[in-house]
């Protein structure tokens, strides 16, 4: 059986949140239609969503 935890803190209302969880941490800025994660390993995500269901993400590693 594995623990895990999530939280998430809102820094700017519906623009800036700080995601805490037991593996790290990261910064997600952005709506829910487009947004920019940064993660503590390096990691980096961008997510669009648009109308009729299609989507676009990219994601990516510092090396």
């Amino acid at each position: 059986m594995s623990i895990y935890y999530h939280k998430r803190i809102t820094i700017i209302p519906k623009v800036l949140h700080l995601n805490v969880s037991s593996h790290g941490w990261s910064w997600t800025f952005g709506s829910r239609r487009a947004h920019v994660t940064r993660g503590s390993g390096g990691q980096r995500s961008a997510s669009v969503r648009l109308p009729g269901g299609f989507s676009w993400s990219r994601h990516s590693r510092r090396h």
